[in-house]
């Protein structure tokens, strides 16, 4: 092999080493961009030139002031707790007749106490020729001196009505993944059930009626819709004898001859041997 050939296979090598390079250069370029555009996502536009250690080190500042602000929030709530408890929270009032001779429960008797069991009692007797107002001190549920009946009903009135020491609510629990696809799977609106609508309509109408409901729905029959019979009768002639016996036959009239107003009736071709209407002798 002569010194020609080794430097054109020489040649061709390093043509091939520098294709290679250029096309891991333009990988590269690629790669660069795709980071800079995530870089800019967290750093925001301006922060594409700027040192991402520089970033991180001012992030960390931040971290710690946040840090100090949540333990600052902390000790806050802790003294915003004791302070609600402090704070009157449960009243209970009782309105009594202190005297005989005077009414309408104008004597009362008030328990005003917070969270930890502490407050007071005021109570006001009321009377013809004078008012009076006591105040007792209820410290931890015990009273400075003895309480009246009505003063001791007050305040088991105020801690019946009263809440717990302050306590932060809980967070609710995340819903069950499988019981929200059961839930979404159930139809929100049943089918309706006219025969159950009819039902609780009728029992509506016999409440309003004094009656007592019904637990089924019974036929047309036993409600008072008897079936209509539309089969013609084959003697027709007892029908017009029917709308004839209904008719009033007996005209009411006032008789100018005589001094009173009483009914004289008028008969309308009536045979001798009809019997008499029951009608004329009213």
């Amino acid at each position: 092999m002569s010194t020609a050939d080794i430097a054109q296979i020489i040649a061709i090598a390093a043509s091939a080493i520098a294709v290679g390079a250029l096309v891991l250069l333009f990988l590269l370029f690629k790669r660069i961009q795709e980071l800079q555009a995530q870089q800019k996502v967290i750093l925001g536009p301006k922060g594409v030139s700027s040192d991402i250690i520089a970033y991180i080190g001012s992030l960390t500042g931040r971290i710690d002031k946040l840090r100090d602000a949540v333990d600052t929030l902390s000790l806050e709530a802790r003294d915003h707790e004791v302070r609600i408890d402090g704070c009157v929270s449960r009243i209970g009032m009782v309105r009594f007749d202190a005297y005989s001779d005077l009414g309408g429960r104008q004597s009362t008797a008030i328990g005003l106490m917070n969270a930890k069991d502490d407050g007071i009692v005021i109570t006001t007797v009321v009377s013809r020729d004078f008012a009076r107002t006591y105040v007792k001190l209820i410290k931890e549920g015990r009273p400075d001196v003895p309480l009246a009946p009505e003063e001791e009903e007050a305040l088991e009135q105020a801690r019946a009505r009263g809440s717990a020491p302050f306590t932060l609510r809980p967070r609710p629990a995340p819903a069950d993944k499988e019981a929200v696809e059961e839930a979404a799977v159930v139809p929100l609106v049943d089918t309706v059930d006219e025969d159950q609508i009819a039902l609780e309509r009728e029992n509506r109408r016999r409440r309003r009626q004094g009656l007592p409901p019904l637990e089924y729905l019974p036929d047309r029959d036993d409600l008072g819709w008897p079936d209509l019979n539309l089969d013609t009768p084959d003697d027709e002639s007892s029908a017009p004898d029917s709308l004839e016996a209904l008719r009033m036959d007996e005209v009411f009239s006032i008789d100018p001859r005589t001094a009173d107003t009483e009914p004289v009736a008028r008969r309308h071709g009536r045979s001798q041997n009809e019997e008499p209407n029951p009608f004329d002798n009213l």
